[in-house]
């Protein structure tokens, strides 16, 4: 997903997950992103929130999302979720949720890549 000066915005489908952290794959060095937790019907779960989403700066293929007033995911309940992701000026290439604290899927990762010795990410 791209963006430019106008944010862009994508909402998941309901989604139910194991693990309790947010990560990105993603390319806004010179913009932003930011990420908002909503329940089914479409109403923010707090503090998951945008405004208080810490915004990221980044351009890296495993950046965490925090919230101000939550330390992970966990108040949600595990789902089902909606992720609202709302980048400016930069581009959102895949997410994940994983009970890794340090962002491993513990999915397949295809062909591997590096500091991969087989084919999931453990």
């Amino acid at each position: 997903m791209d963006a430019g000066d106008t944010p862009g915005e994508l909402i998941t489908r309901p989604l139910t997950f194991k693990g309790d952290h947010l990560f990105v794959n993603v390319e806004a060095p010179e913009g932003l992103l930011q990420v908002e937790a909503l329940d089914r019907e479409g109403r923010v779960i707090e503090p998951y929130s945008m405004e208080r989403c810490i915004p990221v700066h980044e351009d890296e293929i495993c950046v965490p999302i925090r919230w101000r007033g939550a330390a992970d995911l966990s108040a949600t309940g595990g789902g089902p979720v909606r992720l609202r992701f709302r980048p400016t000026n930069g581009s959102l290439y895949a997410f994940w949720v994983t009970p890794d604290p340090g962002g491993k899927s513990h999915g397949y990762v295809a062909s591997g890549g590096p500091g991969f010795s087989g084919p999931r990410d453990v």
